[in-house]
């Protein structure tokens, strides 16, 4: 049977696409890292310049977007050919890859130019709630009280520690619904439209 170089591209293409889904989470997690990066500045230099806390809000809300149209380029690419369970795979370590980074840049932030902010953040939390008059809030400040005084917060190893588990959780479950939504619509002419949004991104 004689195959033509067109389809026999058509099938190396997509042989290496299914070796390389691990390359290509590599890859996708670099500018999700940097996305998720903004997001952890703009927490800790949040009660520094109120309006940058903004940006978390914002990167939540974008960041599963960003994820599906990683993954449905991965699956335009594949001709529909990706299953599901690769898409999901590759959400979840586009995710870990990004929280990585993430976690380590926060990290190297708070202990050279940020040492007091655990200490401040729950410093402020106290002050919030110790005006309250509901015995919840005064034994909330007690407690927190209580934590600064005998230096029982968290480290900042430990907070970036949280972040990145907390932050790769979420991935997992919202990439999983991404997988799905984004290997249920179907390619229309062997082209996507999403598949030209990402090219930037990627």
């Amino acid at each position: 049977m004689h195959f033509s170089s067109d389809k026999c591209h058509y099938f190396n293409d997509i042989m290496d696409q299914k070796k390389n889904v691990f390359v290509r989470s590599a890859e996708l997690g670099v500018p999700f890292g940097i996305m998720l990066t903004v997001a952890s500045m703009s927490m800790i230099y949040g009660d520094k310049v109120p309006l940058v806390s903004l940006l978390a809000m914002i990167v939540a809300i974008v960041a599963p977007v960003v994820l599906y149209l990683f993954q449905r380029q991965y699956y335009v690419r594949s001709n529909g050919f990706a299953p599901y369970s690769e898409l999901w795979t590759l959400g979840i370590f586009t995710t870990i890859g990004g929280a990585l980074i993430c976690g380590l840049i926060s990290y190297g932030v708070i202990i050279y130019f940020r040492p007091d902010f655990l200490y401040e953040q729950a410093q402020m939390i106290v002050d919030t709630y110790k005006h309250m008059p509901q015995a919840q809030a005064r034994e909330f400040v007690s407690t927190f009280d209580k934590m600064i005084k005998n230096d029982m917060l968290p480290n900042p190893f430990d907070y970036c520690v949280q972040m990145f588990w907390l932050t790769s959780s979420l991935g997992c479950v919202g990439g999983a619904v991404t997988a799905f939504i984004a290997s249920k619509t179907k390619i229309k002419d062997g082209v996507d439209k999403n598949q030209t949004k990402v090219q930037d991104l990627s």
